[in-house]
């Protein structure tokens, strides 16, 4: 597992206890894998900082529900930035869910394919960086507009999307 991508997906996902009890172990982990810039690494650092602001998780939680439940601008669905609701989101939803089960993937019944969490999920199981790295390459456009409209709303989980956009 490229543990880079698994960390970043965590980031992005709901906040679980498990995250923020060993969140102090994040940027170790990160430095070792050797896989982002020193820019990347001082995002990371920056997101970390905002997590930290939080006495406890339910208020980390609270605080995520907050930001991706009340805007419809900035959420983590990857082809709601390509396809908005054209029936051709459908298609692409059933052709990244036969990816991710060649894979060998089981995706989470209750989330659709295009959750960006997911997806990076799907590309920290790749059997290299290379791999990995081209699967970002794939969709980057997608990325870029996203991290055009989290930069735009202030979120502050944008530090995460530039470092995807980037690397």
């Amino acid at each position: 597992m490229i543990k880079t991508y698994n960390i970043l997906s965590l980031l992005l996902d709901y906040p679980s206890v498990e995250l923020w009890e060993s969140r102090s172990e994040i940027m170790p982990v990160l430095r070792d894998e050797k896989i982002l810039s020193v820019k990347s690494l001082a995002e990371v650092e920056t997101f970390l900082s905002y997590v930290s602001s939080f006495p406890d998780v339910r208020s980390w939680q609270a605080a995520y529900s907050d930001v991706f439940d009340t805007s419809s601008k900035t959420n983590l669905y990857l082809f709601d930035m390509v396809y908005g609701t054209s029936r051709d989101r459908g298609q692409a939803m059933v052709d990244l869910k036969e990816e991710y089960l060649k894979a060998g993937l089981m995706p989470a019944e209750d989330e659709l394919p295009d959750y960006l969490p997911m997806y990076l999920q799907y590309v920290a199981n790749m059997d290299s960086v290379e791999q990995a790295r081209s699967a970002m390459d794939d969709i980057r456009g997608v990325i870029t507009k996203m991290d055009e409209r989290f930069a735009k709303e202030q979120h502050p989980y944008e530090p995460l999307i530039a470092i995807l956009k980037e690397e």
